[in-house]
Formats: structure tokens, sequence, C-alpha cells
């Protein structure tokens, strides 16, 4: 077998071969951007066709292949990953600002997506017999787009990029996989996995693209009349660029985007609890997650006893850039990242807002995990989506006011409600603008079996579950009629 992973430099994985791109760039050390990783071989708008080619050979033989043989090969493929986690957590940790802890929790996530997405792949795509008129059969069923195309980010790699592709190739599709130019080699375990597992060569190819050839490849591919279906997960801004090539080429997408997730504390909550996984949901992965908690709206009688409650978990909670310093958390992807962050909070402490807890000390591209109080709608932390590990206290009088304050950006990913009256959390969950709601649990919550996707500007479209298999369908109805005369 093929070690794929270590190849230098690493190259693109195209109708099951290692292929060498015209284009290259270098991926360099996050924490300290003089040092450089690894270099990659990448595609320029001139190797599209050939990648385009190899996916079109695949497909006739893929979509004729039993879901059961394609269940068969992604479970070996999910078997293979957990044996290699302690391998793959070190190609993580090396390449990201992802700390140990969270290599492991982003493969064993993967793992299980792989697993629940072979599990539910009969009954996803399971046919229907529909009744209509007298004398007539109707049969729908569920057929492949073709080539989809996927775009994965670089924060929770594994388990981003997996659910680009594998979702839409267990329902009888062929996949392009565009790596993020941050964590190539983290992507590309897919390629090792997946060779190792026995798919067919061209069912999954994986291609890296230097930021400066992206805008051409991007819709070179888009545009080719072979790709059936495009799914991007990612920032809102460059969600809306693909939103704009699907629209000007009239091809479906997916997209999950950015998000504000707010969480609800009510006053019979248990504070414990909430403080707890408002931590997790706040600070977990430097708040480098689409899903992270970004407003703490707590009851104004609760509202101190939950903020130390909050405060006295937070001892040794920080974040540094130097492995040696086994910090729980790392620094930012960049130093523009962290710079913006920077401004987020100086915005708001200049207008009033007060350190609630943490430190707001921002050094290079490490930000230090915080708890701003006392913002108010005029701040820009308030509505922006802030990627770092800092968040905001809010406090209400009323369920009405609740609401208000967590529907008031633009974002509507994930939202938390914390309660002990499970009807009225129940009650706050439904006038949440949000795609996923969770009563007693943190906004960072990824269930394979169930539909993941936002609404408003956190994008549209469902990965995972059976509604993320059939995302990647189009329905055809077949009528079988008996013979009988027509009015004309």
């Amino acid at each position: 077998m093929t070690d794929f992973l270590n190849i230098s430099p690493l190259p693109n994985y195209v109708d099951g071969k290692a292929f060498e791109g015209k284009g290259s760039y270098t991926v360099l050390d996050p924490h300290d951007t003089s040092k450089e990783i690894h270099k990659v071989s990448s595609i320029t708008v001139d190797d599209v066709p050939a990648v385009i080619a190899a996916a079109k050979k695949a497909l006739p033989a893929w979509k004729a292949t039993s879901v059961i043989e394609r269940r068969n090969i992604f479970l070996k493929a999910a078997a293979l990953l957990r044996e290699r986690i302690p391998q793959y957590i070190g190609v993580e940790y090396s390449e990201t600002t992802s700390s140990e802890g969270w290599s492991g929790f982003d493969l064993t996530c993967a793992a299980d997506h792989i697993e629940e997405t072979a599990a539910a792949a009969t009954l996803a795509l399971r046919g229907e017999v529909a009744t209509t008129d007298a004398g007539q059969r109707g049969y729908i069923s569920r057929c492949p787009y073709g080539i989809v195309f996927g775009g994965a980010p670089w924060n929770a790699p594994l388990i981003l990029s997996q659910r680009a592709c594998t979702q839409p190739i267990i329902a009888g599709n062929v996949s392009i996989l565009k790596t993020s130019e941050l964590s190539p080699r983290t992507h590309f375990i897919l390629a090792q996995i997946f060779a190792d597992a026995g798919l067919p060569a061209g069912v999954l190819n994986i291609i890296h693209v230097a930021p400066q050839d992206a805008p051409a490849v991007v819709e070179a591919i888009i545009a080719n009349p072979a790709v059936g279906k495009v799914n991007f997960t990612g920032s809102t801004r460059v969600g809306s660029i693909y939103g704009a090539l699907c629209g000007k080429y009239l091809k479906p997408i997916v997209l999950e985007l950015g998000g504000k997730a707010p969480a609800i504390v009510c006053a019979d909550a248990d504070l414990h609890h909430a403080a707890s996984a408002i931590k997790f949901g706040g600070w977990f992965h430097s708040g480098q997650i689409c899903m992270a908690t970004q407003t703490a709206i707590v009851h104004e009688s609760v509202a101190e006893e939950f903020l130390s409650i909050l405060k006295s978990n937070m001892p040794g909670l920080c974040a540094s850039g130097n492995p040696d310093d086994k910090a729980p958390l790392r620094g930012l992807f960049t130093e523009a990242s962290a710079k913006r962050i920077k401004e987020l909070i100086d915005d708001a402490l200049s207008k009033g807002a007060e350190v609630a807890a943490g430190t707001a000390d921002v050094k290079g591209n490490v930000v230090q995990p915080l708890l701003l109080k006392g913002v108010t709608s005029s701040m820009r932390i308030y509505k922006e989506e802030v990627f770092g590990p800092v968040f905001s206290l809010l406090t209400f009088k009323t369920e009405e006011e609740a609401v208000v304050i967590a529907n008031d950006h633009d974002y509507g990913l994930a939202a938390s409600v914390f309660s002990r009256d499970t009807n009225r959390a129940h009650k706050l969950a439904e006038g949440i603008d949000a795609g996923m709601v969770h009563i007693n649990g943190a906004t960072v919550h990824d269930a394979a079996c169930l539909p993941h996707g936002g609404w408003k500007q956190s994008g549209f479209g469902r990965f995972n579950g059976l509604e993320g298999i059939r995302e990647f369908t189009q329905t055809k109805v077949i009528t079988v009629n008996d013979a009988h005369p027509f009015p004309l």
C-alpha cells in the first residue's frame, strides 16, 4: 500500500494515485511562520480537466455498486481510522493549531460519522412506492448527482472534510474534495484510509489549491457540466462566493457557514452544569468552532452566582503557542485572526464593557480565554462572529427578552437553553432562529445521526444522518400505467 501521507511534496490524490499538479505552496507553522512544515503539490486551472476526467470515469461503476458494498468499504475505512488515531493525532497536531485533545476528538468524531453514514445508507437511499391513480403504479427513487465538489476548512479538519465527501459518495456520487491550504496533510488522511479500505480509483479525488489559484480553480470545477452539486463549509464571506458561483452556473449547493451561538440560562437552571457546558462551548479549541458559544444570556437573578461558578472552574485555563507549556489551548491559525479579535475586545472595552473572567491578552496569534460583561448592542462583539476564545455575558428579565437577544444577529447555526423545566426550555428553543438548539447541552454538538446545518447567514442544506445522505440525491419518479384511452 502506498504511504500517501509521507510523500514529499504532499501530492494530490486523483484516480487512486498520487497526482502532481502544476502548482505548489508551502505550509508554515501557524505559531512561528518563519518555520516551514512541509511542501505541497497543488493543482492549477490547467489540471482541472484531468481531475474531472478521473471522477467521470469512476462514476458509472460506482453508481452501479450496491449500497451494501459501499457500506462495507466505509466500515473498513472507519476501522482503519480508529486503529491509526494515535498516529494521526500527531499529523493534525503538527500541522494545525489543534491541541492533542482536540485532535483526538476530531479524529474520533470523524470515525463515528463514517460509521453512521455507512449504517444509515440503506434506509436513506430506500425507494418508495407511491399511491397514484387507478391503473398506475408510481415509484420514487433517489439518484446521485454525479460529481460532487466539496470544500472543507481547517478548524475541525477531519470531521468536516469527511462529511464533504463521504455522504455524497455513499449516495452513489463520486467526489472531488478541495483541502484547506492550512491543513492539507490532515485532510489527506481520508485519501490514505479509503485507498487502504479498497475504495475504487477515482471515486474520491482530493486536491490542494494554492490561495492565489483558488478563484480560478473553484470556478472551473463548478462550471464544468459534469459537476452536479457542491458543498462548502467555512466562513460566510467565502460561502457567499461559492453561492454566487453556483447561482451563476445553476448548481445546487449545501453551505454550512459562520455562527454566533447563544446560550440562555434560566433562573431555575442547574448553574454548575450550565457553567460547565458554556465553558466548554466557549473556550474549547480556542473558540475556533462554528458552534462555539458566543453569548451567555443569563437571568439577572442568578447572573452573579453563575459568573462565580464559571470563574471557579477557570484555574489553569490558558493558551500558549509553545508546546512545552502543556497549555490546554493553543493559538489561532493566523495573527490576522488574533488582531481582529483584539479589535473586537478593544472596541467593547472602550464602550463600557468589563472583563468578567479571564484576561484581555493577545500576543501574536495567541488569544487568552476571556469573558466580557456589560456588552451592549453598540459594540461590534454583540453581533459579529468572534471565532476565538472570547464571549459575552448578558442578562435578561423576561424570557421574551432572552429570545430577542438570542436572535439579534445574522447567524442561526446552534444555540443552547438551560432550565430544569423542560417545557419552558422547549418553548424557548422553538423561539430561537437556529438549525440546532440543545436543551441542557453545549452549543458545540455534532451528532452523526442528526441533521446538521443552519439558518440565515449560517447557510442552508444539511449534513449528517438520513438528511445528509439524501441531500446528495435527486428524486426520480417512474410510473407504470395500464393501457387506457386518452381524451384527444
